[in-house]
């Protein structure tokens, strides 16, 4: 027993020297993880994108498509769709971001004038804020696509390779999948459940999650569409995005356009509220259980600890990917639950 213990201690005095001596060298590493990273972010990007494009490619060769045809039609038609949106969307934008910024500053104005509060700093800030997006926005509007290539020639070299990669992954993902299960059926069959079964979990969560910001996105832009407010498309895309961040993000959006609103007019303020008690109702109601229905079900309490934890942790994209990683941990759980009960009472045995 004695032995043992010495064994176990001596083990952790040398992952305790390990550690700081990662520590002292951080300067070192961190700079060459950060390359590294930087170096594999496209692929990894790109992998990504073909594992989310992957069973559209799939459904359309089971339907009878060749494969390269499938693949083909998905790539010109998000390239197109990328192609369009930036085309009809981004001088509505332009414009929408000018009048949303001013609405923001007359809020200010108007709360620093009605409570008698001094919000200078506040409103000079925001102004500067504001001019940054807006100048940027016009430099690449105005600079046209040849001052856009050849002042950002590594952004656009990255999207290529992004790009080449998830089309040759898309042609090869069949392989890679077949390779994976076969390796892992003759070697693992254990480890072959499992990763099946993640699979399935995080397809079902990014199918859900892309079909739910599409709807949003769409609901809420023709909502405010309809009631005439003059900041409809980035409310609209605001609320898209927003569903990425379960709760929270729906929330801000909601103050943010009611804010906005108030300055506007009474009616506008009213027609708002309206929107935010009916399309939130709708969504729990209607459209998250057809589109959730058969996607993963976490509970409340997990998601929003799931959030403060990434958010903390990592900041926005910590938030991001704060579900995806929940499912991932939950599901090894459940996978490997006997497992980790077991080795528990072997532990309390000793």
């Amino acid at each position: 027993m004695k032995d043992k213990l010495n064994f176990k201690l001596l083990n952790f005095l040398i992952i305790v020297a390990i550690i700081c001596l990662l520590y002292l060298i951080k300067g070192l590493w961190i700079g060459i993880v950060a390359n590294i990273i930087s170096i594999i972010a496209p692929f990894l990007i790109a992998f990504g994108i073909a594992y989310v494009i992957y069973p559209i490619i799939k459904k359309l060769v089971e339907a009878g498509s060749p494969k390269w045809l499938a693949i083909l039609s998905m790539s010109v038609l998000g390239l197109g769709i990328i192609f369009i949106v930036l085309l009809l969307t981004v001088p509505l934008l332009y414009e929408q971001l000018l009048l949303f910024f001013s609405n923001i500053s007359v809020l200010i104005s108007d709360v620093s004038t009605r409570f008698d509060l001094n919000m200078g700093s506040l409103q000079s800030s925001l102004t500067e804020f504001s001019n940054n997006i807006i100048s940027n926005i016009s430099k690449a509007i105005s600079n046209g696509a040849i001052s856009i290539v050849s002042s950002s020639i590594n952004t656009l070299s990255r999207a290529v390779v992004v790009l080449a990669s998830t089309i040759y992954f898309l042609i090869d993902m069949d392989k890679i999948r077949d390779g994976i299960r076969d390796y892992l059926h003759r070697h693992n069959r254990r480890t072959l459940a499992y990763l099946s079964k993640l699979d399935i979990e995080l397809s079902k969560y990014i199918g859900g999650m892309g079909l739910n910001i599409l709807i949003q996105t769409l609901e809420y832009t023709i909502a405010f569409l309809l009631i005439g407010h003059p900041n409809y498309l980035v409310l609209g895309l605001l609320s898209g995005i927003s569903a990425i961040i379960p709760y929270f993000g729906g929330f801000l959006v909601a103050v943010l356009s009611l804010l906005i609103s108030s300055v506007i007019s009474a009616k506008m303020f009213i027609l708002t509220v309206v929107i935010c008690v009916i399309c939130p109702i709708l969504d729990g109601n209607v459209i998250g259980p057809k589109v959730y229905g058969k996607t993963n079900s976490l509970h409340p309490i997990v998601v929003i600890f799931s959030v403060f934890a990434g958010g903390a942790i990592a900041g926005f994209w910590g938030i991001v990917l704060s579900l995806p990683i929940a499912i991932v941990i939950i599901t090894t759980y459940n996978f490997y639950e006997k497992d980790i009960n077991k080795r528990i009472r072997k532990m309390k045995r000793k």
